[in-house]
């Protein structure tokens, strides 16, 4: 009976010591492995009146690029192709850029090229003139003023008016990213956070409207991403 435990013992330790151990690929060969393509995020940015709003980032992606994807290649360099469908059939089939892991592959660097990305532009269109409101029929704002006779009073009628806010779609030319945050990495998908400055419009207080509609002012602002980029 010894000699048997001291052979199965022997057994035992030679199938553990066969066993191969799991090895979990790194983000970095797994980033390589795979096509990705931008499927969904949000872009966030200020409106006029101070306030951050999301957007839903693909609905100021054109169709054309909905179906472009990216390939991380080796020594760092990438390539970003067209696919099928093309914008303009000038365009290349694919461009190049470089990218780079860093922070134990917390936040990667995207640069050379990387021209992927869209920007909203806010803007105010000018006034749109609304004599009359529905539900109930209601007449525009009567002002009373003095006129100039002492103890006369004379009436203006303002016509009643709407700011329209747009946000306006535009790609950006060769954007590099540096810094983006990876969150959520999984094998199948990860999140891309990252803000860029941009200007935004203000309208708060007397800056737009009353009592002299006076227009928005410009000032530096940025814009946040969140970009959910998946495998296919």
């Amino acid at each position: 009976m010894k000699y048997f435990l001291l052979a199965l013992t022997a057994v035992l330790l030679f199938a553990s010591c066969e066993k191969k151990p799991t090895v979990t690929p790194s983000r970095e060969n797994l980033m390589r492995a795979k096509k990705w393509r931008i499927s969904g995020g949000t872009l966030t940015v200020r409106k006029p009146n101070g306030i951050d709003t999301n957007l839903q980032y693909l609905n100021f992606v054109d169709s054309c690029y909905l179906d472009d994807y990216i390939k991380f290649d080796s020594l760092n360099f990438g390539s970003l192709f067209s696919s099928d469908i093309r914008c303009n059939p000038a365009d290349p089939a694919s461009r190049f850029f470089t990218w780079r892991l860093r922070n134990n592959d917390k936040f990667i660097d995207l640069s050379d090229g990387f021209n992927v990305i869209f920007a909203v532009n806010t803007t105010i269109e000018p006034y749109r003139i609304e004599t009359l409101s529905t539900s109930p029929l209601k007449l525009d704002t009567l002002i009373g003023r003095l006129d100039t006779i002492p103890g006369f009073l004379k009436e203006f009628i303002v016509l009643d008016t709407i700011r329209e806010l747009r946000f306006n779609k535009y790609p950006l030319g060769k954007f590099d990213i540096f810094g983006a945050e990876i969150t959520d990495f999984t094998e199948s998908s990860f999140k891309l956070n990252f803000s860029f400055k941009t200007t935004r419009l203000d309208s708060t207080n007397i800056k737009a409207g009353l009592p002299n509609n006076n227009p928005p002012v410009t000032l530096p602002d940025t814009a946040d991403y969140s970009l959910i980029i998946s495998a296919f």
